[in-house]
This record gives C-alpha cells, sequence and structure tokens, in this order.
C-alpha cells in the first residue's frame, strides 16, 4: 500500500541517501571548478552539509544550477550566431530568480556569453549568502543575496532578517511555525494546534500523512493567494492565516501536505512526461491546463476529499476542540461533494494520458489507489448532497459546468 506510515517512512529515507549521493559528486565536481569566493566557502565548510534536512535539499539544488550552468558556459569571444549552447544557457538564466539581472545585462548589448557570466558571479554571491544565513546561521548582509520568503526571510530597512520561530508540539509532531509577530505567533500556534486535533481526530491517515511531510508552516497575508509550497523545499508550507476560516484552515494544511508527499516522488523520480500543450480541462481553475497541472491537482485535491468525506461520515462532528457551526458542516458536505466530482471528472482525463504513455506505473498507481478509495463513496456522496444547505445551488452550477466541459473536451 502506498499509502502508509511505513511507505512514509521509507520515501523520506530515499530522499535522505539521494542527497547523500549527489553531495558526494557534487563534492567531487565542486574540486574541479575554477576558484571564487563561493567555492572556496563551499569547500571549507562542507561538513555542514552533510546531514540531510529539507533546507539543505534547497541549497543544494541551487548549487546544482550553478555548476550547471558553469558546465555549459559559452566561451567569451563566440561569434558564431546565436548557438544551441546560448539558447540552453538563455532557458536556464530567464527562468531563474536571478533573470532580471540577466537580461539587465543583454539589455546593455553584451552577448548571451558575457552576460551570463557576468550574472553567474551575482548568482556565486547569492549562494554564498544563502550558506552563510541559513546554513552556518550567521547575520550575513551581502547585497547580491535574493530574499528567501519561503525561508522566513523578511526586509527591514536595508537589512535582511527572518521572521520569529517557534516549535508547536502537537499530538506527537513537532512543527515549525514563524510570524511577524508574539501576537501572531500565540494566534495562529492556538489555530493550528485545534486543527490539527481535529483533523487527527476525524481523519487519523490524514494526521498520519501531515505527520509525515510538513516541517513548517509560514503565513501569507496576499489576498491573491491561499497557499502554495515548492518542489525544493520538502515540507514548508506558505498557508493564508489571515483571510481564510476554520473549514478552510484544515483544507490548507492537507493540500499542501498532499504536495509535500507528491514531491518526495517527484524528487525522487519522474512520474510523468510534461509537454506544455494545455489541453485538459481543469474543473478548480475553470481553465485548460498541462498535463503537470491536473495531475498534480489530482494528487493532492483528493487529500481534501478524504478529510472532508471522513468528517462527513462522523456520526458528530463536534467535539471537545471544536464547535462546527450550522454553515460549516453544510460547507464540508459541500466540500466533500465538490471534490468527489471534479476528481472522477479529471480521473477521466488522467486515463487518457494514461493510455497515451503520459503517465508511468509508479505515477499511475499512485492516481489509482486514490480513485479506488473515491469511488467507494459514491452512494454516500448522494445523501451528503442533500446536506449542502445553501451550497446546493454550487453543486447543481458544478455539475453544469463539468457536462458542458466533457462534451468539449473529453478525448
Amino acid at each position: 500500500m502506498l499509502f502508509s506510515p511505513k511507505n512514509y517512512s521509507q520515501l523520506k529515507t530515499r530522499l535522505k541517501n539521494k542527497y547523500a549521493q549527489k553531495l558526494k559528486l557534487q563534492l567531487k565536481s565542486m574540486k574541479k571548478k575554477r576558484n571564487s569566493s563561493f567555492v572556496a566557502w563551499y569547500l571549507d565548510d562542507q561538513d555542514e552539509l552533510k546531514n540531510y534536512t529539507p533546507l539543505k535539499w534547497f541549497f543544494l539544488k541551487q548549487v546544482e544550477t550553478y555548476l550547471f550552468l558553469l558546465d555549459h558556459e559559452v566561451p567569451l569571444n563566440y561569434d558564431g550566431g546565436f548557438s544551441e549552447a546560448e539558447d540552453v544557457i538563455f532557458e536556464k538564466w530567464n527562468n531563474s530568480e536571478f533573470a532580471d539581472t540577466f537580461l539587465k545585462h543583454l539589455n546593455t548589448g553584451k552577448s548571451v556569453a558575457r552576460s551570463s557570466a557576468a550574472t553567474l558571479k551575482t548568482f556565486e554571491q547569492h549562494l554564498k549568502g544563502l550558506g552563510e544565513r541559513h546554513i552556518l546561521k550567521t547575520k550575513s548582509q551581502n547585497s547580491a543575496y535574493r530574499l528567501q520568503p519561503s525561508l522566513g526571510d523578511v526586509r527591514k530597512g536595508k537589512e535582511v532578517t527572518k521572521l520569529l520561530e517557534t516549535t508547536l508540539h502537537l499530538e506527537g509532531k513537532e512543527l515549525g511555525l514563524m510570524t511577524s509577530s508574539l501576537k501572531e505567533m500565540k494566534h495562529f500556534s492556538h489555530r493550528i494546534e485545534i486543527a490539527v486535533k481535529v483533523i487527527k481526530k476525524f481523519s487519523p491517515s490524514s494526521y498520519e500523512r501531515f505527520q509525515a511531510f510538513t516541517e513548517t508552516i509560514i503565513p501569507i497575508k496576499q489576498d491573491e493567494f491561499v497557499s502554495f509550497s515548492h518542489q525544493e523545499l520538502p515540507g514548508t508550507s506558505m498557508i493564508n492565516l489571515y483571510n481564510r476560516d476554520f473549514v478552510d484552515l484544515l483544507d490548507d494544511l492537507l493540500h499542501e501536505n498532499g504536495h509535500h508527499h507528491l514531491n518526495y516522488y517527484l524528487n525522487l523520480q519522474t512520474l510523468i512526461k510534461e509537454p506544455i500543450d494545455n489541453i485538459y480541462y481543469s474543473p478548480w481553475r475553470r481553465t485548460l491546463r498541462p498535463l503537470r497541472g491536473i495531475y498534480h491537482a489530482y494528487f493532492t485535491f483528493f487529500w481534501a476529499f478524504k478529510l472532508f468525506s471522513d468528517l462527513a461520515r462522523a456520526k458528530e462532528m463536534d467535539s471537545i476542540f471544536y464547535l462546527f457551526s450550522k454553515e460549516e458542516k453544510e460547507k464540508i458536505y459541500f466540500r466533500a461533494v465538490e471534490e468527489f466530482l471534479m476528481l472522477n471528472f479529471t480521473f477521466q482525463e488522467l486515463k487518457w494520458a494514461r493510455k497515451n504513455e503520459l503517465i508511468n506505473n509508479t505515477g499511475w498507481k499512485l492516481i489509482t489507489e486514490q480513485q479506488k478509495e473515491l469511488v467507494k463513496y459514491r452512494n454516500k456522496v448522494v445523501l451528503w448532497e442533500k446536506k449542502c444547505g445553501k451550497f446546493k445551488k454550487d453543486i447543481k452550477a458544478l455539475k453544469k459546468t463539468l457536462k458542458t466541459a466533457e462534451k468539449i473536451y473529453f478525448k
């Protein structure tokens, strides 16, 4: 069974082993590179990188990009027109957080090779600052260093500092929380503690996954963001704790945890081919998306269904931890029904992708194990729909939308 604590532990061990292998190769490669302040720092402090942590995986992936760019340098005197090598370099920088620096050099008339060389020097200083601040835990101030909000960085005046940090001890789970003030720390800690207790009581298997994969939570304030995370930083969830209700908080904690779970697989192996064609209808975004978008959506939104279906099946949703309002209970039934309908729709699209050999065996096994669990609730969904209260009109509208999308977009 892929969804079990034993499997979660094996996944984490595999990533630790992969980190050790990659680090060994990276050190070997680094010793052959031209001398620079970053290379010197890296080799001098290599012992600090030995033991895997999600942060060190994040650092290793950035150093991988640095080594790639070094290995694909174009001679500065090259004048043979826009080559394939330059195209590779251009795309790598253009998709990086240093795209602005690279393009600025290009816009002054420099060649791709010279722009890359100049940007690489800035990138080296950034990496050195990243290592000093987050690996060595110093208060290094480096003008080339790019702020890393996903690591808790904030800017105060001209200085880069960090959010306040605490560790929550939750039902046998240690969870990091970063906040901008002690007041927020107290408030958010309380909300998260209650949410985790509710998850553990009503959806024990959801709690097992949360316990395995979520390491740190960082609040975000932007209204346009619900939550997000990064594949290169396992376990860190950026969650909007300001503009979402308690039911949403339960959802957001487990949705991002689903991303962390999936990202362990993605950091270890390829699950799908990723053509860029936007030919799959996403019922969550009401727009066309590439295969990667709907594959990730199915895997992660399934865990919302799992949570809300477990709550919906409970004889009594209320507990000593939290008393749900009538509207919140209706919303729970609605979310269970909503996710059921959208997941079933998306599974048909994923079946087509599998038929066309775009999803490999491991990637498909993950999805089919979820789908087998999903279809068990087909009859219960009919009953839950009757309990959706004011959300019944939303279910009706969703069914109409999915029926239209099915006629237009199903292959």
